[in-house]
């Protein structure tokens, strides 16, 4: 009994250590599920799009199916790896101090990015997290 009184400060500290821990890992454990994803519409202008078209607008339509498994998934043109830093997609992905950063072409940087994601369309690249590079 006196060992207990000489360590109560020592014992409490632990005790508190493992209230912690167990509410910790209880949190962690649960879950948030989305029942009904929201539908995602991105609209792109078609260059090779005749402009009588039935719309009259020169834009194409398209609907992406969302899938809580990958942020990409259903997104037309997702991320591919480069081949030898080049990329066979116009839009090419870079991660650097400032974050994900993506080039298009005919930007400052374009010419001079290593690539390290390469997309097809912009769209594919911001929901991978990239922001379109300022200059």
């Amino acid at each position: 009994m006196t060992w207990v009184k000489e360590n109560q400060q020592k014992i409490a500290i632990a005790i508190g250590y493992v209230l912690v821990f167990l509410l910790a890992f209880g949190l962690g454990r649960i879950t948030v599920s989305i029942p009904n994803p929201p539908e995602i519409r991105i609209e792109e202008p078609n260059a090779l799009q005749d402009n009588n078209s039935a719309n009259g607008s020169g834009i194409q339509t398209q609907t992406v199916e969302t899938s809580t498994n990958s942020p990409q998934a259903g997104v037309a043109g997702a991320s591919f790896a480069p081949i030898d830093g080049q990329c066979s997609g116009k839009i090419k992905g870079n991660m650097g101090s400032s974050g994900k950063i993506y080039h298009v072409p005919g930007g400052s940087f374009y010419d001079r990015t290593d690539a390290e994601e390469c997309f097809e369309v912009e769209a594919a690249a911001q929901v991978a997290g990239y922001r379109k590079s300022s200059r």
